[in-house]
Formats: C-alpha cells, structure tokens, sequence
C-alpha cells in the first residue's frame, strides 16, 4: 500500500527551526564537456536535525491548506528522489531525482509573499514548503517545471507554529538550465537564471541590477598607475578583484559567487567539474561565531550546517557536514533500485581522517 504524505502537520514543529537560517547560497557549474553540477549550503543557528531520504516513484503525497489541513493537491512521486529534509518526514528542502533534476529551498525573508488561498482550487493548492518535494517528484526539466507551475496555486502555509517561512527556489537541469521561482506580493515570478547563482533578499531581479556597482571586478591583475611624478603599485595578486564584497550579507555572497563562478578557468570531466564545484561553494562557509544576532533567548550564531553537490549528469549527490568535512555521496540510481519504500540516513557521521604516517616510502 501506498503510505500518503500529508507535508504539513508532521513538519510544524522542525520547520518552525527554519525561520533561523536565512543565510544559503546556490550556485551552478559547467564543465567544457556538458556535465552539469549544482552546490549549496544550508546555514542556521539551531539544529534542523536534517535527514537525508531516499524516496521511490510511486510515493503519494498531499499538499496542505493553511488551515493545516492536508486537503490540497494529490500527487504520486513520478521519479524517484534522494535529498534533505527534516527528521519529520520526506519532505525535502533540497535535492536531486533520478533524471538529473535538481531543487533547492533558500530563505527569502521580507519578500516572499504567496497566492491567495481559494477554497475552490484546493484541489490544486500547496503550501510554499512542499515546492520543491512537488518538482523533485514530477519533472524532468526546467522548461517542464516554468510550464507546471501556473498550472498549481502555491500558498502561504499555517503560521501557527510554523511563522511565515519565507522561500524561494532555484531549479537546475542536466542541460545547463537553471530557474529562480519567487512569489512576491502574491504574484508568481520566474527568471532564467544564466549565472546560475541564488543566495537570499532581495529578490533576484534585484540581485541582477546590484551586479552593475561591481563592473569593474576582473580575475587580471590592474595594471601599476602612472601619476604626475609618482607610479601606485599593486600590493600583490588579486588586484583585479579589490572591492570584491567578502561579507556574508546575500548581496555580498551573491557578487562573491558570481566572480567566482565566472572567473574559474573552464575544467573539463567530472572529477574536475566535481573538484570546482567543492571549491566554490566551500568559500561561503561561515564558521561559528562570524555571524551573531540577538535574540529574547540570548546570543544566536549561524554556521554552515550542512553542504551538498549534485553532479546532474552522472546523477550522484554529495553531502558534508559542519562536524565532518569529508565529503561523501549517494548514488542515486543504486539508492533507489535497493529502496523499499522512504529510505533514511542521518547526515551526521563522525569525521575520519586516516593516518599515513608510516605510508612514505
């Protein structure tokens, strides 16, 4: 029998921990050969407890109303997934499915603003969290997804415990293509995104326009500067990347990771595309402590909680955790041939670092 997945009420309590982490960042990479790969981080002050799951085609599901209620849209998983949730259940916050297509959640606070509820188009209503468990399941391609999504009513789900959770979402395909999704004043928005690159507020359009105060960035050196009787000389390499925003602001990361994916030397094969695509995305980590905010409970601290990569072409996906740098992945296709229903794991395993000392010859 098929088990039905009502995303709401078992998610209430773990998905009110989100409305801390508002700091993710996503990027895209391609190789010179097509091989396509996605990066991001999940960044928070409290523990959300993440579980990587394993879910198989024919798992249903059904979207909740915000009255709580899962009396939305029913749908039964048409590919399989593997990706990131919460300890609640297989609803994902990130993820890949067996066709390459990959979906990432990121905070889009003060922004985000969903569709007005109408009771009489329930049957084809969400709530903004279960986005990205609905695409991962259902599609194939970026242009598959921007012509579905009209077709659904995505809505502010319960606030009761659950507060406004404000997201956004970025889609990529093993083509290269990539999609923003925003709902912002109750209207859908959607931009191809050919940087390939999403962090938080503002909104994308905005982040696009920003781009202009940084022009003149360039990976070469700036050339010494002749004056009336004095030369100014670069203090050493970089020099074209000085005023290169380092801060972990979402404008700023957004700059960061755009020079950086645009600078990179073009790598070709998927260990090198893999190998880029770590390098990358480890310049966002925010160690503990760099990141404060006040709160009615004391002193918060966002870190880096956890980091994956999906190579969309050879479909596998990578994980690290804050606790354990090593990185390790799952084969998508293996994990869901020997699936017997939802799978689980935790993400949390403890570090390995093997010792060579009496390995040089």
């Amino acid at each position: 029998m098929k088990r039905l997945f009502s995303l709401g009420w078992a998610l209430m309590l773990v998905l009110a921990l989100l409305q801390t982490s508002d700091a993710c960042t996503s990027i895209q990479i391609k190789t010179q050969d097509g091989l396509v790969f996605y990066a991001r981080n999940m960044e928070g002050g409290v523990d959300l407890g993440s579980i990587l799951y394993v879910v198989p085609k024919g798992t249903a599901y059904q979207g909740t109303l915000p009255d709580n209620t899962p009396k939305g849209l029913k749908w039964t998983a048409k590919y399989g997934v593997v990706g990131v949730g919460t300890a609640a259940g297989p609803v994902l916050n990130d993820g890949i499915n067996e066709l390459g297509l990959a979906v990432g959640t990121l905070f889009l606070p003060d922004y985000a603003e969903y569709e007005t509820f109408d009771p009489g188009k329930a049957a084809i209503t969400l709530a903004q969290y279960e986005v990205a468990t609905w695409i991962l399941s259902n599609f194939a391609t970026v242009a598959e997804v921007r012509q579905a999504l009209p077709k659904v009513r995505v809505v502010q789900g319960s606030t009761s415990m659950l507060g406004i959770l404000p997201l956004h979402f970025c889609v990529h395909d093993p083509q290269g293509n990539s999609l923003v999704i925003e709902y912002v004043k109750g209207k859908l928005h959607v931009y191809d995104n050919p940087l390939g690159v999403l962090t938080n507020s503002p909104t994308f359009d905005w982040m696009t326009t920003y781009l202009s105060n940084f022009v003149n960035l360039s990976a070469t050196n700036v050339p010494q500067l002749d004056l009336k009787g004095f030369t100014i000389h670069q203090f050493g390499q970089g020099s074209g990347m000085v005023g290169l925003p380092g801060d972990y602001s979402p404008p700023s990361r957004f700059v960061r990771m755009v020079a950086y994916t645009q600078a990179a030397l073009p790598v070709e094969g998927a260990a090198a595309g893999l190998n880029l695509a770590m390098t990358i995305i480890n310049n966002i980590d925010i160690p503990k402590g760099t990141v404060r905010e006040k709160t009615e409970k004391g002193r918060g601290y966002d870190i880096t909680q956890w980091t994956v990569v999906g190579d969309l072409t050879n479909k596998k996906y990578y994980f690290r955790t804050h606790d354990n740098k090593n990185w390790r992945y799952v084969d998508v296709a293996k994990a869901l041939q020997g699936a017997k229903g939802v799978m689980s794991m935790s993400l949390e395993v403890p570090p390995d670092y093997p010792e060579i000392s009496v390995s040089a010859k």
